[in-house]
């Protein structure tokens, strides 16, 4: 299946909502008049205080490097602590995560709790530094920690990026693929469904609840 479902988690103010943007950008979900900094936040208080309150989802078709289409199912997440729950909610909604870490702070509280939460949720953890271009950037000492701190990723490629200007999201793309599994469907479960909150776009009628499913539907029978 050409599907990847992942979320992107961080602690508060590393980026995660700038990555989201430059995604959609990247694979023409959003036209360049249609974008905003940190579009997926339209509450008020997201808005106001720069920070995510509600996971969010969006779907993105991708055009990648093998010449597939994919379509890539992101979930935005919160980074602040008093809302745990909604990371926690959008992690068993998917097979996969980006560990989003500010090459100007490092590791952080919630870089750690949003790791544990990934590991708990036994999905498959891509971790990315962010803000490379930043005058106080130090990524080797991002990386060690990332390494230090989170042994399973001591031998995963880490990949620098600047959400802010685009530089290195192309890979994030390209690894989403190759390094992120599909979804798989057990017949022997029963139906599955994350809910998540629905958008409302300017000048467009409300958007459907967005749904996360992990499902088998079995063949009709004639």
């Amino acid at each position: 299946m050409n599907i990847r479902n992942f979320a992107i988690i961080a602690h508060i103010d590393h980026g995660k909502s700038t990555l989201a943007d430059r995604i959609m950008e990247m694979t023409a979900t959003i036209t360049k008049r249609e974008a905003s900094d940190q579009l997926l936040d339209s509450m008020a208080v997201e808005q106001a205080h720069g920070v995510t309150v509600k996971s969010r989802t969006v779907r993105n078709i991708y055009h990648a490097d093998d010449g597939q289409e994919y379509e890539f199912n992101l979930i935005d997440t919160p980074g602040h602590v008093d809302f745990n729950y909604e990371v926690e909610k959008s992690l068993s909604a998917a097979e996969g995560a980006i560990l989003l870490v500010d090459a100007t702070q490092g590791v952080q509280a919630q870089t750690v709790a949003n790791y544990r939460l990934a590991r708990q949720a036994g999905i498959v953890v891509l971790p990315v530094v962010n803000k490379v271009d930043s005058a106080s950037a130090d990524v080797d000492r991002t990386e060690n920690q990332i390494r230090t701190m989170f042994p399973e990723l001591k031998n995963s490629p880490i990949l620098p990026i600047s959400a802010k200007t685009g530089l290195g999201v192309h890979d994030v793309l390209e690894a989403i693929v190759h390094r992120l599994p599909a979804p798989t469907a057990n017949d022997q479960l029963p139906l599955k469904a994350s809910s998540l909150i629905p958008n409302t776009m300017p000048f467009r009628a409300s958007l459907p609840m967005s749904e996360c499913l992990k499902a088998f539907f079995p063949p009709r029978r004639t």
